[in-house]
């Protein structure tokens, strides 16, 4: 047996007994151990073969608990979901290394270029003028972070971005602006603008978005979206989703009136901004009395007005719905728990999110397998063209 560090000849000391966890329950195993002379090292090279963690958990346990620590707390997922749905009994530091280490290894490979679930083009559906339609969303959200010995820790921005296929609207679907997904691939880490929309071009290319006849953009429309959708998918209609145009209207409802009247004036404005658009509810928001405004409420108005003034024009729900555009993303912020994130001091596990809500699609990230890995092509950012080309990553 050549050993893994040096090369040299290791020798054979003996069988060492080790107990490990799988989905099926403890195992003891009697393990061949080997020593190198030259390195002073000695191994045990089932471990590897079996893909233990060093955590003595199998693949099959590691999945498991990495699931169950992203979408709950690690407390949680050791101390109750675990036993109930494995029967595995782990304590939470466990849960945690587990997590974070399955995190580590996806975003080396998302790095390296490789791209996970088929590479297969989607089907796009179709809006009502008949043309094929590819839609992208981003969000930003927080998450808690907890410092050394729960110490407290500021908290931290988390990208989520999604390419997606909706269901096209039909007559009967006018009251809706939210349609059901046929397929979506999602994206979560703490990453840069120019490192999430590599990331993402390269999960519009494993699902043939370069084939969609038109690309939508369904945003909030925050801080440096705009360009980021420019740079990255520069051929986009960008559209504000209706969502959170409308939360703008509440807001302002509720401070310029109060109980019964807030409600009704904000349902009233909400249906301005749907059947009439952004333009429209901003005529409105200019010929409100600024007298009757208590302080806040004035703070607020101008906050709308520079809100609605920016975006008006990628309002046009009017329009959208005519033609058969959904105008609301999917709550891409529900991917990350907010009362599971006061966990990391790193982005290991906000990365696994997105396996997570692709669910048995995609294979889970263990160890890098050759059967899993491919060159991907990519999104050539700020090209008129932005066509899909090989990029060798």
């Amino acid at each position: 047996m050549s050993c893994p560090q040096c090369q040299e000849s290791a020798r054979f000391v003996g069988y060492r007994p080790k107990t490990i966890i799988s989905l099926v329950g403890a195992l003891k195993l009697a393990r061949p151990y080997y020593h190198c002379a030259h390195c002073q090292t000695g191994f045990w090279p089932w471990d590897v073969i079996l893909r233990l963690s060093p955590e003595r958990l199998t693949p099959g346990a590691q999945e498991v608990t990495t699931l169950l620590g992203i979408t709950n707390s690690f407390g949680k997922a050791a101390n109750c979901l675990l036993h109930k749905t494995a029967g595995l009994r782990l304590s939470e530091s466990t849960v945690e290394r587990t997590t974070e280490a399955a995190g580590e290894r996806l975003g080396k490979r998302l790095q390296q270029g490789e791209v996970f679930g088929p590479k297969k083009p989607w089907e796009w559906n179709v809006d009502a003028e008949g043309k094929t339609c590819a839609y992208v969303s981003v969000d930003w959200t927080g998450i808690m972070m907890q410092g050394p010995d729960g110490a407290k820790a500021e908290g931290r921005m988390v990208a989520v971005g999604m390419v997606y296929n909706p269901q096209p609207r039909v007559e009967k679907d006018n009251d809706a602006v939210c349609m059901p997904c046929d397929g979506a691939r999602y994206l979560s880490g703490l990453y840069t603008l120019e490192e999430l929309g590599l990331q993402m071009r390269r999960q519009a290319a494993q699902v043939g978005m370069d084939a969609a006849q038109q690309w939508i953009s369904l945003t909030d429309a925050g801080s440096g979206i705009e360009h980021f959708m420019d740079v990255n998918f520069p051929l986009a209609t960008q559209i504000v989703d209706f969502r959170h145009a409308s939360e703008y209207a509440h807001d302002l409802a509720k401070l310029y009136a109060a109980g019964k009247e807030a409600e009704t004036l904000a349902a009233v404005w909400c249906h301005t901004l749907k059947h009439e658009g952004g333009a429209a509810l901003l005529a409105i928001f200019k010929e409100l009395d600024r007298a009757k405004m208590t302080p806040s409420a004035c703070e607020g108005h101008d906050k709308v007005l520079t809100y609605f003034e920016n975006h008006h024009k990628r309002m046009d729900y009017p329009t959208y719905l005519r033609k058969g555009v959904t105008a609301v993303p999917h709550r891409l912020k529900r991917l990350v728990p907010r009362d599971s994130r006061a966990i990391l001091g790193a982005d290991a596990a906000v990365s696994l999110l997105p396996f997570d809500a692709i669910g048995g699609s995609v294979p889970f990230p263990l160890m890098p397998r050759s059967n899993e890995r491919s060159a991907s092509p990519s999104l050539r950012p700020g090209s008129n063209a932005c066509r899909l080309v090989p990029c060798g990553l």
